[in-house]
């Protein structure tokens, strides 16, 4: 099948991402990000074909969102599919809309993703999910109590990221010294970002000065929680044409894979190395193979991480080909990384700075989009001019990698 060309001609936040959005409900908030995607493509309800719509529903504990919410999302009488793939979500229902517009099922499709996590719990929600994977691995014998077991698991989801920070550390040459930098560079950069959740210049100090919850992570390396929604708009290359002053960022690649559930890493008998992520060698590969890009580490001018640690954009940067292996923490301390620096790295402040988890994947891609159309709101524009860049998620159960490129021009047929 020849698949058409497919731009995101719009993007839309909540006014803000916070901890707690205590003016707002649900529906409400949701309602803030689909409002400002429509103003700002100058689109009404009736040009929307579809909808993609994600959230990780086990976090606020309600079933079928997409259904009580429709009316506040205008997708009443609307195709709507709704998509739950963890730290992936974003990315997920954003390259699900992708889908509908290329194949030329629609032309315009709105994909809409939030989280309000103010409202539930988000560590009953990963327990409910951890769980039947963790029966398992007890009807295939694993013990998980005994030895190592369970221990990993007492500093939660960072207690598990130390084991792939450690081995990042260790088969990179990186030094935690390193994390603390690139924590306090991408801090800084969401100090930056008007619609950033931590807005707070930081130094190598501030975060130095943070307590160790699981070595080498410390307090200050790791996400908040945030409430929040974000919306892409996203219509095929003829509605672009007849629609739109053609200032768009084009869909050139995407792709995404997995590998074996990656409890198992931070678990008594580890399966594969939790720093390995083969999935995002091969999400990026198939990405960049679709979007005629041969040389990333020298054709890309920006990358979003999908980054809930503050070592993940440095492990990510490298399994994603930006930079050779052993590489990333060389181009941080060569000031590579910066907003002004050669390949710009989470210049929004990265998931680290705002975890709307739903939303957190397409938020990556939905900056790219901005800085490729020259619409970013505060001081976090890149200075240069953004032809092409990478974005990328991560979820499931720690092995599930999404990869979308985009490109200030469309894919030549």
């Amino acid at each position: 099948m020849i698949m058409s060309n497919v731009a995101i001609a719009g993007v839309g936040y909540t006014p803000v991402f916070v901890s707690k959005r205590k003016d707002v409900n649900i529906a409400e908030m949701i309602s803030e990000s689909v409002a400002t995607a429509l103003e700002n493509t100058g689109l009404t309800p009736d040009d929307i074909d579809a909808v993609t719509f994600g959230n990780m529903q086990t976090f606020e504990g309600l079933n079928m969102p997409h259904l009580w919410s429709a009316e506040h999302i205008l997708a009443v009488d609307k195709p709507t599919i709704r998509i739950s793939t963890g730290g992936t979500t974003g990315m997920s229902t954003l390259q699900a809309a992708y889908y509908y517009v290329a194949s030329g099922l629609y032309d315009i499709v709105m994909a809409v993703s939030w989280e309000k996590q103010s409202e539930g719990d988000s560590q009953v929600g990963l327990a409910g999910i951890v769980m039947p994977e963790a029966m398992v691995m007890v009807q295939h014998g694993l013990d998980l109590f005994g030895g190592g077991g369970l221990s990993a698991m007492g500093g939660g989801s960072t207690g598990a990221a130390s084991f792939q920070a450690m081995s990042y550390l260790h088969h990179s040459g990186a030094d935690p010294e390193h994390i603390d930098k690139m924590a306090a560079l991408e801090r800084s950069n969401a100090a930056l970002n008007p619609y950033a959740h931590l807005r707070k210049k930081t130094s190598v100090e501030d975060i130095q000065a943070t307590p160790f919850i699981a070595w080498p992570l410390r307090f200050g390396h790791t996400c908040p929680t945030s409430d929040g929604a974000t919306t892409c708009i996203v219509m095929s290359e003829e509605k672009v044409r007849k629609m739109t002053d053609g200032n768009v960022a084009w869909i050139t690649g995407l792709g995404s894979a997995t590998s074996d559930p990656s409890t198992a890493n931070f678990l008594e008998g580890q399966l594969t190395d939790p720093a390995e992520q083969e999935p995002a060698r091969i999400a990026s590969a198939k990405a960049y193979k679709m979007a005629g890009i041969k040389d990333p580490s020298r054709e890309l001018d920006m990358a979003e991480m999908y980054n809930g640690f503050a070592h993940q954009s440095l492990m990510w940067l490298e399994k994603l080909g930006c930079c050779k292996e052993g590489e990333a923490h060389k181009l941080l301390d060569a000031g590579a990384l910066n907003i002004d620096g050669e390949i710009p790295t989470n210049a929004s402040g990265g998931v680290f700075s705002t975890n709307a988890i739903g939303a957190s994947a397409m938020n990556r891609p939905a900056e790219c989009a901005l800085q490729i159309m020259g619409k970013i709101e505060g001081g976090h524009k890149i200075p240069k001019k953004i032809r092409k860049a990478v974005s990328h998620g991560w979820g499931g159960m720690f092995q599930y990698v999404t990869v979308m490129v985009l490109a200030d021009e469309p894919m030549k047929s």
